[in-house]
């Protein structure tokens, strides 16, 4: 029978509290966003365009952080894996009970991290260049 890291109850009423409260403020933006689209669509074309473009630059901005810190979480996770060749690495919190795995399934485990911390960089910069490129067509962005 493999060893069995036991779940932190306290870590796991955090992240629930957490999923609830993004979620409570998803609900909102949504509200908030529907009342800015009713403004948007009463404006002149140029300001509402001027609207539009600053929106998306604000969301795609904040959009790419958060996946960005989420790859080099994966990444930094990963490699503290494969440095421990144990998975949850010692010293980790876990939200359910784990199974421990070590070795080679560990290190497999740690790459698989790794390989997803950098697919979500690479996704970044791919937002980074879709954007701008959509930026300029709205003339947003001067040469």
């Amino acid at each position: 029978m493999a060893d069995i890291q036991r779940a932190d109850s306290r870590s796991r009423k955090f992240a629930i509290l957490a999923l609830a409260g993004i979620l409570f403020g998803g609900v909102v933006l949504s509200v908030q966003f529907e009342s800015w689209m009713e403004d948007v669509r009463s404006m002149p074309v140029e300001a509402a365009r001027e609207s539009l473009t600053t929106v998306f630059s604000w969301s795609v901005g904040i959009g790419t952080v958060v996946i960005a810190l989420a790859g080099c979480h994966f990444w930094w996770w990963g490699r503290r894996i494969r440095r421990a060749l144990r998975f949850p690495p010692p010293g980790a919190t876990v939200l359910r009970d784990t199974a421990i795995l070590e070795g080679e399934a560990a290190a497999s485990r740690g790459r698989l991290l790794q390989f997803l911390g950098v697919t979500l960089i690479f996704c970044v910069v791919a937002i980074v260049i879709g954007s701008w490129w959509i930026l300029r067509m709205l003339g947003a962005v001067h040469d």
